[in-house]
């Protein structure tokens, strides 16, 4: 009997299991926009007041889709294929990929919408919605386009070896599109949405904070400061602020100062001019171990893990300006929580780490320190698309958590993306500053850091 149904069952060819997957993670994002929908009704008929962290948690549902699918269409093999096959199909998928950029900058907009309204509700509450609704209209056009065309169009062109390429690119785990671990974090981001949606919308309704924390008081200030390399000026006046519960990012080309500028906050870095304040506290007269204890905290350039040392000794060597004990094993294992990879490879040492890997236990050294000023100098560098991303979201959480991030950053696009606030350094000099959105939608920084 077993046998017959093996002969008479035929397999399903690559080209259906690629597609099966394909609809399965469009009709999870179709869901989405039918619940955000759900949601912008309810707020707008019967005057219920917008659930900010379950509205964040399906705009980041929705850009984490958007980063893996069509950030970088040549990753993908599916896009690769079609563009060798069907010359055609280029400005198709150009036209996806500028969807992105813009998709984006809308969900940073929303974002920020979203906040005024929440904190000054009801006001604010019409500016949200009419942008809510011209977001999922165009989401709704851009899932359309790529089921009615680009699929049935890979379907007629791709040849069955070439499905098969794409299906084991899934098995590898390394395609943006395919890979396992990406829809693992899909259904990670979906089972929060899930539980976040009142029950009266199918969800759990389960009990959680329902506005994010606001960004307080004035961190840090710099005013006019001045660095130089012995008889070299490299910084030039710089004035720049950081709030409590902030992401600020500092963009700017290579050479440009910003490693210099945070090794002048972290103390490595000596001044010829200019004040520094920490809370109130002057930081000139502030020695660097003072500066950590205090809970300035800087993830180096280059990682700068050390490499003969097991992963747990890095680890551990990151909380030495603090008392031993109960606590300090506490946030060991916090890190290990937020790093799995890393307790699975504790033992190891740090220079068999993968560059990616080798960040994570950089961050999360740092993290042992207890910051409340977390330093990221170029996170990103030298690291695969799929790592950038999980490094970015790993940022994103650290501010939930209540960490205050300044965030150096020469791909300016995520770090302006993620930023609440952003300045453009250039041969030393601030020359532009505002919101993420702001510096994203600035004809100057797309011309020179976007690409644009």
């Amino acid at each position: 009997m077993n046998e017959q149904n093996q002969t008479t069952t035929p397999a399903r060819s690559r080209s259906e299991q690629a597609v099966g997957i394909i609809i399965r993670e469009h009709q999870g994002l179709w869901r989405v926009i039918d619940l955000l929908e759900q949601l912008q009704q309810d707020m707008n008929v019967n005057d219920q007041r917008p659930d900010e962290v379950l509205f964040n948690t399906i705009f980041d549902y929705i850009q984490h889709f958007s980063n893996r699918v069509h950030s970088q269409p040549t990753e993908i093999v599916l896009y690769k294929k079609l563009r060798e096959k069907s010359s055609e199909s280029g400005p198709l998928l150009d036209k996806l990929e500028r969807g992105y950029v813009v998709g984006h900058e809308k969900i940073n907009e929303l974002r920020e919408l979203l906040a005024t309204c929440v904190r000054g509700w009801p006001n604010g509450r019409e500016a949200f919605s009419h942008a809510l609704s011209r977001f999922t209209q165009a989401l709704r056009k851009h899932i359309k386009k790529e089921e009615g065309v680009v699929i049935p169009r890979a379907k007629e062109v791709l040849s069955e070896a070439d499905w098969t390429e794409i299906a084991e690119a899934r098995d590898q785990q390394n395609d943006p599109l395919f890979g396992d671990r990406v829809r693992e974090e899909f259904r990670e981001l979906r089972h929060q949405i899930v539980s976040y949606t009142p029950e009266r919308f199918g969800g759990l309704g389960l009990s959680h904070p329902t506005s994010r924390p606001e960004t307080g008081k004035e961190m840090l200030n710099i005013q006019g400061l001045v660095s130089s390399y012995g008889q070299i000026e490299v910084l030039h006046e710089i004035d720049l602020k950081i709030h409590s519960g902030e992401i600020v990012s500092l963009v700017g080309a290579n050479g440009a100062g910003k490693s210099t500028l945070l090794m002048a906050i972290s103390g490595l870095q000596p001044l010829d001019s200019g004040k520094m304040t920490f809370e109130g506290q002057d930081l000139n007269r502030m020695p660097v171990d003072k500066r950590v204890s205090n809970g300035i905290v800087q993830v180096p350039e280059g990682r700068q893990v050390f490499k003969d040392l097991s992963v747990h000794d890095n680890l551990r060597l990151g909380a030495y300006t603090r008392k031993q004990g109960a606590e300090v094993e506490r946030d060991l294992q916090k890190v290990y929580g937020k790093f799995p990879i890393l307790e699975q490879k504790r033992d190891n040492l740090a220079g068999e780490l993968s560059g990616g890997q080798q960040q994570m236990l950089a961050i999360g050294r740092a993290l042992m320190a207890k910051p409340r000023l977390l330093l990221l100098d170029e996170p990103s560098m030298g690291l695969a698309p799929l790592i950038v991303e999980e490094i970015f979201g790993i940022i994103r959480e650290l501010k939930e958590e209540g960490i205050t991030v300044f965030l150096v950053e020469q791909n300016a696009s995520q770090a302006l993306a993620l930023a609440d606030r952003g300045y453009v350094l250039e041969t030393g000099r601030v020359v532009l500053e505002g919101t993420g959105r702001e510096l994203l939608s600035n004809e100057k920084v797309r011309e020179a850091y976007l690409g644009m």
